[in-house]
């Protein structure tokens, strides 16, 4: 016969409170230990677009807990490689006005290599240790391929258009007509300054000079009648200009026969011009006997010389 257990009020609540105070501290021993574990973030590089020379950089974000620190000896050194050379490993600690504990980690490789096609080479995995808190805890970089390029194509094909030395090609010809039509204007420009410039200083061809009788006509036929001694004296000095511009030279009676002899349009002239050079020395030069001032017969000697001058043609 077996005898039935019974069991006491007690018991069984005291066992769910022990089992609820087991599992609580069970909860807080873990948490923090989740807590004070090393997070890494990399911040991957670019895969492709590489040559020989071309420098490839590892950078990596590191949330480091109180108390943690790196252990300098699990810091990769700078050697020398056959593909791919790590030149620089930098621990970069963050400043100390940023809250929390966190540092950077640069790692600078160079490529070495100049493959002959497209070709994948791997950076080296790294493995950072960190010490100082309750155990040593490690943090991993995996190995990461990059792809380099050869520095010099492959050569191609030797075919006709498609070898390495193609013909040169002819130099692309340039449209001229802008920098024509702006010479052409330019030099139309030139040529008309220069006949400008020409005809200012030369005389115009299509410009007739006026003969000396028409500029003589033009001063004396504006003087008033009955001229005064002055207006006199102004017409007697017009006429003799003209005159002497005729003859090439200082014009007297005694050369009057001369001067006719090379210009014998004036020939009909030949008694008023005695007259005129013997009325001309008496206003000049013989003080107190000054004739009369007969300009209407003055005017009409130069009116007469000056159409024999345009008859002549000289």
């Amino acid at each position: 016969m077996v005898r039935r257990q019974e069991s006491h009020p007690l018991r069984e609540p005291v066992a769910l409170m022990v089992s609820v105070f087991l599992v609580s501290t069970l909860a807080l021993m873990a948490g923090p230990a989740s807590a004070q574990a090393v997070q890494l973030r990399e911040l991957e590089p670019r895969r492709f677009g590489y040559q020989i020379g071309d420098l490839v950089e590892r950078r990596a974000e590191v949330d480091l807990p109180t108390g943690l620190r790196l252990d300098r000896e699990s810091l990769p050194t700078p050697r020398p490689g056959a593909s791919m050379e790590l030149r620089e490993a930098r621990w970069e600690p963050s400043p100390w006005w940023r809250p929390g504990g966190s540092a950077t980690l640069l790692l600078r490789y160079q490529v070495l290599r100049s493959p002959g096609t497209p070709q994948l080479l791997d950076l080296p995995p790294v493995a950072l240790r960190f010490v100082g808190g309750a155990r040593p805890q490690e943090v991993r970089l995996d190995g990461l391929p990059i792809l380099v390029s050869p520095l010099v194509p492959e050569p191609p094909p030797e075919r006709r258009g498609l070898g390495a030395l193609q013909p040169d090609l002819p130099p692309p010809l340039i449209d001229t007509h802008a920098l024509r039509s702006r010479l052409v204007v330019e030099a139309l420009i030139a040529v008309l300054a220069g006949a400008v410039l020409l005809g200012s200083v030369l005389g115009w061809p299509w410009r007739r000079r006026p003969k000396p009788f028409d500029v003589a006509w033009r001063q004396m036929r504006r003087l008033p009648e009955p001229a005064s001694a002055v207006h006199w004296r102004q017409a007697m000095t017009a006429l003799h200009q003209a005159l002497d511009l005729s003859a090439g030279e200082a014009l007297f009676a005694p050369g009057l026969d001369a001067f006719l002899a090379r210009r014998p349009a004036f020939a009909p002239l030949r008694p008023e011009l005695e007259r005129f050079f013997e009325l001309s020395r008496r206003t000049f030069f013989a003080p107190g006997g000054e004739a009369i001032p007969e300009l209407g017969w003055l005017k009409a000697l130069c009116r007469l010389a000056r159409q024999l001058e345009r008859e002549s043609g000289r």
